[in-house]
């Protein structure tokens, strides 16, 4: 019986054991293959494929909103309902054509001995053609149009409202999201003071009230965290309501952008400051609801006028052919045409006409008043927005100031308080001034992009 010795094998005869196995299982093809689709299904089995994230801007928002919100829906509604009336003023101008068809049976009951009974038969066609009425159609068609085209303007201001619902519930969400890190800072600055307070307290250098004292302020930054947690949940699912998503949430893979701290680049922004009194009306007359109001000015007009038209008497060519009183639905011998010209004028109506016009320009009236006062308003909007946009921009570059100040000023209290030099009161009040300092940064920022699309809204030019 042979003993057989174990020789122990060190790291280096080991490596290349290795490296002998490897090259000898790179030879082969197909093992090289082999391990290739094993790596692959391996990694596409352990690592979830999940969508890129695509940052949702004031812009994409606004896009998504127009083109999904169902409220637009019934604005489109109303255009097509507006393009039939027209079709039906139209129609006026084209003859009417009938075709009639009866059978009629009579019986004599009288004693008479020439009583007869009777069946006589109608088939007829006919046409009616319009020639002159007071250029009623005339002015129906063009009242007609101006609704149309009211109908459209109606469209353009629901999409201004929608976009300008759409800017703030944007802007509310990212001035959520800001107040979220605000709080995660906070949190964090007390978590850090904290721990440095329960480490000088375990050596004995501290006391175990400093200890609390950052717990508190953990506790409190934790329930502003979850405040805004809160405010940024509804604002999302008030934003996606707005974008048309039936259930209310965004889409997977569509998260919110980063608020923009810098101001938009457009050319209609840099001289805002400097607009006159002429330019601004001009800028408030593109609105679509003022369109709106002044088509519906010409709209009263042209059915006031439309109405004039039963002063004038109606003339109107008739044609016939057919029978009235045939043998039978067949009987062409009794088949005959006819050809007038007919008109038509009411001597007396009780005074109806004239409580039409007074009534239509009663409305017309109203109209004018209306767009004189909404005309007015759109001028003091246009006139507060502009100064909105100077005094934003001026608290931004202040506060931009006052936050840059008071973190150094927390910062050198921290180093005093861990040094000793001053008391925790005063860190508190550093910390506190400087988690207001950047809310209220935030909200600068905010205030400043909600001013410019506040103007774009005004002027109709936020979609």
């Amino acid at each position: 019986m042979m003993n057989y010795k174990q020789i122990p094998l060190g790291s280096g005869t080991m490596f290349i054991l290795c490296l002998i196995w490897s090259l000898l299982f790179l030879q082969c093809p197909e093992n090289v293959a082999l391990a290739a689709q094993t790596s692959r299904a391996t990694t596409d089995t352990e690592i979830p494929q999940t969508p890129p994230m695509v940052p949702l801007t004031l812009e994409r928002a606004k896009e998504i909103a127009l083109k999904n919100n169902p409220s637009l829906d019934s604005a489109l509604e109303r255009i097509n309902q507006a393009k039939e009336a027209v079709a039906q003023a139209r129609a006026a101008y084209f003859p009417t054509i009938s075709a009639a068809s009866g059978k009629n049976y009579t019986e004599n009951r009288s004693n008479s001995a020439s009583a007869i009974n009777e069946t006589l038969y109608t088939v007829q066609m006919s046409a009616t053609q319009v020639l002159f009425d007071g250029f009623y159609r005339k002015y129906s068609i063009q009242a007609a149009k101006y609704g149309e085209k009211k109908s459209n303007a109606a469209l353009l201001d629901a999409r201004r409202i929608l976009s300008w619902s759409v800017a703030q519930a944007v802007l509310n969400a990212q001035l959520a999201r800001e107040n979220i890190s605000i709080a995660r800072s906070d949190m964090k600055f007390n978590q850090d003071q904290e721990t440095e307070a329960s480490a000088k307290e375990q050596m004995g250098t501290g006391s175990y009230s400093d200890v609390l004292n950052f717990k508190t302020k953990v506790n409190t930054a934790k329930s502003a965290l979850l405040t805004a947690r809160q405010d940024f949940t509804e604002a999302i699912h008030g934003l996606a309501a707005l974008m048309g998503y039936e259930n209310a949430r965004l889409p997977r893979g569509m998260a919110l952008a980063a608020l923009n701290t810098h101001e938009k680049k457009n050319p209609r922004y840099s001289k805002i400051d400097s607009l006159s009194d002429d330019k601004i009306q001009h800028l408030a007359r593109k609105r679509p609801d003022l369109e709106q109001a002044a088509l519906a000015i010409e709209e009263a007009r042209a059915q006031v006028k439309a109405a004039r038209a039963e002063y004038f008497p109606t003339v109107y060519l008739t044609g016939g052919y057919g029978t009235q009183a045939g043998d039978g639905f067949d009987d062409t011998d009794s088949m005959g045409t006819s050809l007038g010209l007919n008109l038509s004028f009411d001597l007396f109506t009780g005074g109806s006409t004239g409580s039409k016009i007074r009534q239509g320009l009663a409305g017309q009236r109203e109209l004018e008043e209306n767009m004189k006062k909404t005309s007015t308003n759109a001028m003091a909007a246009l006139h507060t927005s502009k100064e909105k946009i100077s005094t934003a921009r001026q608290q931004l570059a202040l506060q931009k100031e006052n936050t840059a100040l008071i973190k150094t000023t927390r910062d050198l209290v921290q180093k005093e308080y861990q040094s000793g030099q001053t008391s925790l009161v005063r860190l508190n009040e550093a910390q506190n001034d400087l988690v207001s300092a950047m809310g209220k940064l935030a909200i600068a920022h905010i205030s400043l992009a909600l001013a410019l699309e506040e103007f774009d809204y005004y002027t109709g030019q936020n979609f």
